[in-house]
């Protein structure tokens, strides 16, 4: 989520560690980042969806475990 909220806690920072991550592990054809306003879950947040599975409280710290475990499977 690319809402204020969620923005302001974190996933401003969390975006740029999975930037970052793709280019330096050349997986731009593997990842797509998608941003989306506001999904409604700002108390929850920062709110991130990866391959359909939903987190809440994700830290830019814990984004990319989160991406690599889902590029394992």
């Amino acid at each position: 989520c690319m809402g204020s909220s969620c923005f302001a806690r974190g996933n401003s920072n969390a975006l740029v560690e999975l930037e970052s991550y793709i280019e330096d592990h050349n997986l731009s054809d593997k990842v797509v980042l998608e941003g989306h306003l506001c999904t409604g879950r700002c108390n929850e947040g920062p709110y991130v969806t990866i391959n359909d599975k939903e987190y809440t409280g994700v830290s830019p710290d814990f984004i990319l475990h989160l991406v690599e475990k889902a590029l394992e499977e």
